[in-house]
């Protein structure tokens, strides 16, 4: 028999993303700022929707009045149809993770419906903050769970300037391990980028940025050592203690001005020091853990029944009204969804990680989002997007849910790219420290950053090296022979 080719046309079932699906997905993702932002902005759009206590406030609508509204509307709003489990289907979701309501809300295509949603589009879009760059470089330098979770735990207490300003030992007490175990991981973290990122004061904010710029000399040390004199401008006695001349002095205080004091203070840092947490977590006299929702991260909404019954009769309000009915009553049930996945999940984390919040990070047990996922019959995309951005607080301090997974730090979006700047200061300290008589070639600096697990071509890693200006292996080279045969002159000219 002759194989020839054939066209076959199949059907087969595929998600279908209505544009209320599609805004259930960005409402599970959002912080509960966000949340409360974008509540706003349909409060003020929609009439037929009311804050519970404002409504509360006033008169109880008439049982009756809502028996016609949902008996006038029945057919207009399907909530099975129309609100099915958002994250029951991963498949084609990340596509639509920043859609608006701009096609769904037909009554205002004359307005500028566009600017409804906005304000996400460009959250997204907009520049990466410092907080999600320190979250990449955590990934790398840390491959521990355990180690990761003290280095989130850490990040927390990084202020807007860039300095590290929480009490070690305090910290250490909370997480039931030894203060030298997190004074070793922030070590590790005060070489992150932007140099000086970490610092506990701001002589050693500044020694850093030297010792990064191979600039640090006994002097500059000294005089480092003696800011408080600087600032009083006290230069005999720096020229004393530094051994130097006037001329000499104000060279290195050059140096110094050309430091950035505030590592932190040119960038969207990403930090929100007064958190709101979406759940609390408490423990009672039995030792058991009780997880709530906190009232106060959840804007609480009803039907305004009452606006309805003054304009039922009014025939040609009855289309805005169907249309303003269908979106406040999806939106009440899609965050009722949201609200109730956040509270499933912290319930989980809660009861998988029990003996971390009884005996500390040693007991830290890895977990994925996979396990969640197939624990609470929902989908991946679900259970990443609700642990995103979403904080509970506990006994010991307050922690966001994603810092309890062992892939935490990445996007949970199935996405597993590191950002740019990360790899690039991957491969900066890499040069950096490479033996001058072992030159690192580009194809070695991918196979190093292979066996970290970042997977990059050889023609990127040459990208990323020239973008920081860092010469090729073969100049390195010729540099490296170049200081040799100085220092072997400098050496022989000493002893002859």
């Amino acid at each position: 028999m002759a194989l020839t080719p054939k066209l076959e046309i199949k059907q087969s079932p595929s998600p279908t993303l209505t544009p209320q699906l599609r805004q259930a997905i960005s409402l599970l993702q959002m912080t509960n700022l966000e949340l409360n932002e974008f509540v706003e902005q349909e409060l003020v759009s929609n009439p037929l929707l009311e804050r519970e206590e404002n409504l509360l406030n006033n008169d109880e609508p008439n049982p009756s009045e809502n028996k016609i509204e949902q008996e006038e509307f029945a057919n207009d709003f399907d909530e099975q149809n129309h609100f099915d489990d958002f994250g029951s289907d991963t498949e084609g979701y990340n596509s639509f993770e920043n859609t608006d309501w701009s096609d769904y809300r037909q009554s205002k295509i004359h307005s500028s419906s566009d600017d409804d949603f906005d304000y996400i589009r460009d959250r997204l879009a907009s520049e990466k903050s410092l907080y999600s760059v320190i979250e990449d470089q955590i990934n790398l330098a840390f491959t521990s769970s355990s180690d990761k979770f003290i280095a989130f735990f850490l990040l927390q207490n990084l202020d807007d300037s860039g300095y590290f300003t929480a009490d070690i030992n305090s910290l250490a007490a909370k997480l039931k391990t030894a203060p030298q175990r997190l004074q070793n991981i922030l070590a590790q973290m005060k070489n992150f980028e932007p140099s000086g990122i970490f610092s506990q004061n701001l002589a050693e904010c500044l020694k850093i940025q030297l010792q990064d710029n191979n600039q640090l000399t006994s002097q500059l040390q000294i005089l480092l050592n003696n800011l408080p004199l600087l600032a009083s401008g006290k230069f005999t006695e720096l020229c004393r203690l530094c051994n130097c001349s006037a001329n000499e002095l104000s060279v290195m205080i050059k140096q110094i001005k050309m430091l950035n004091p505030k590592p932190a203070a040119s960038w969207n840092t990403g930090f929100n020091h007064n958190i709101i947490p979406d759940v609390i977590v408490q423990r009672n006299v039995a030792g058991e853990y009780r997880v709530e929702l906190n009232p106060l991260s959840l804007p609480k909404l009803l039907i305004n029944h009452r606006y309805y019954s003054d304009f039922k009769e009014n025939k040609s309000a009855k289309r805005y009204l169907r249309e303003n009915l269908s979106r406040a009553s999806f939106l009440i049930k899609a965050m009722h969804s949201r609200a109730t996945s956040i509270l499933r999940i912290a319930e989980e984390i809660i009861l998988r990680q029990y003996l971390f919040f009884e005996k500390g990070i040693e007991h830290l047990k890895p977990m994925n989002i996979r396990e969640i996922a197939e624990t609470l019959s929902l989908s991946e995309s679900t259970v990443s997007r609700a642990s995103s951005n979403k904080y509970m607080s506990t006994p010991i301090g307050t922690f966001e849910f994603k810092y309890f997974f062992s892939n935490a730090a990445g996007n949970y979006l199935g996405n597993d790219d590191i950002s740019t700047t990360a790899i690039k200061h991957r491969i900066k300290k890499l040069i950096e420290n490479e033996d001058p008589r072992h030159i690192l070639s580009d194809e070695k600096l991918v196979e190093l950053l292979e066996n970290d697990g970042t997977k990059i071509a050889r023609r990127t890693v040459a990208k990323y090296r020239e973008a920081m200006g860092i010469p090729t292996s073969a100049e390195r080279k010729r540099t490296a022979r170049s200081s040799k045969l100085s220092n072997d002159i400098y050496d022989y000219n000493q002893h002859n």
